[in-house]
């Protein structure tokens, strides 16, 4: 595992990053400091009302925070590479992403209070969608480090790492359950549900079309329904279903007259209260660029969050 070395200078955290060969990157991110605006500050280190996303507005990719409503964006990552794919433990006093600084995507964690930056993967695979277990002290990512793209679970605070998935498909793009005790992850083109706690335990599929890709499965607060991303309706689009996989709907489907190409929404999330679903999307009212966007659990209330150049993406709350 590789820890940074970090000064604050008027608000700015300058962090060293050592590889194991010996190198070190020099990155600097925004940090919650006492120079900071009150309102911009949460007394426990998180971000007010905590959803974190990615954007290339102003070219590489970066992460960034804003309110459920879109307003208040504050960019929280700056440096070399792309940050993507980021998700806020439950407290809102860490921040995991998804980096290329280094060379090749891994996994880091960024402590919102002070500012220190971990890479906890340390690989020279591809590491991405890391994302935090209801205790706070676990993160859930894939990796190809053995070959094939595999779940793995890694203690943010001792460094262990496990293994949960070993298959000959690929296993990408996995959610834990709100007890902690289940994952929901995409396998070759399908939708599955396994233990959290064991290798390859109690694997059951929930989606049946091979020729249908459906990733991205997210676990609703109540633990009953699962978002995803589905081709089902020949287009990239937001679906719900329940948990056992019946009653598949689609929450985000395009205009009749547009064409396949032009739709494509994916990569949804949760509201802590279930009551919001958060997604990226590209529409023909996006002129071709990704926007968040969030909606009602049924589909209804429509509402567009971000309006930028190039892809805003991945939402995540607190």
């Amino acid at each position: 595992m590789t820890r940074s070395a970090s000064c604050v200078l008027a608000g700015i955290v300058l962090l060293t990053l050592s590889a194991c060969d010996g190198r070190t990157d020099t990155i600097s991110v925004t940090a919650p400091a006492a120079s900071r605006a009150p309102s911009d500050v949460r007394s426990d280190g998180g971000p007010p009302a905590g959803v974190v996303f990615h954007s290339r507005r102003s070219g590489a990719a970066k992460i960034f925070a804003m309110n459920p409503d879109g307003s208040d964006v504050r960019q929280l990552t700056v440096g070399p590479g792309n940050d993507l794919w980021p998700d806020l433990s439950r407290n809102g006093k860490r921040l995991a992403f998804a980096s290329d600084r280094s060379g090749n995507n891994e996994i880091y964690v960024l402590d919102l209070r002070t500012g220190s930056l971990v890479n906890v993967s340390g690989s020279s695979a591809d590491d991405s969608w890391p994302r935090w277990s209801p205790n706070g002290h676990e993160l859930l990512f894939h990796s190809n480090r053995a070959g094939n793209y595999d779940l793995y679970v890694v203690d943010v605070d001792d460094g262990s790492l496990r293994q949960v998935t070993n298959a000959p498909a690929l296993d990408q793009w996995a959610d834990w359950s709100p007890n902690g005790k289940q994952i929901a992850f995409r396998r070759g083109m399908d939708i599955y549900v396994a233990d959290a706690d064991g290798l390859e335990q109690n694997v059951r599929q929930l989606t049946f079309s091979p020729s249908v890709l459906d990733q991205m499965p997210v676990w609703s607060p109540d633990g009953k329904q699962l978002a995803y991303m589905s081709f089902a309706a020949g287009y990239c689009s937001i679906f719900l279903m329940d948990t056992d996989g019946s009653n598949a709907v689609n929450l985000t489907p395009k205009d009749p007259a547009d064409p396949s190409s032009a739709w494509c929404s994916r990569a949804p999330a949760w509201s802590r209260n279930g009551q919001r679903l958060y997604f990226m999307s590209m529409r023909p009212s996006t002129s071709g660029d990704v926007e968040l966007f969030s909606m009602a659990p049924d589909g209804s209330a429509l509402v567009r969050l971000t309006y930028s150049s190039g892809e805003d993406g991945g939402p995540r709350m607190r």
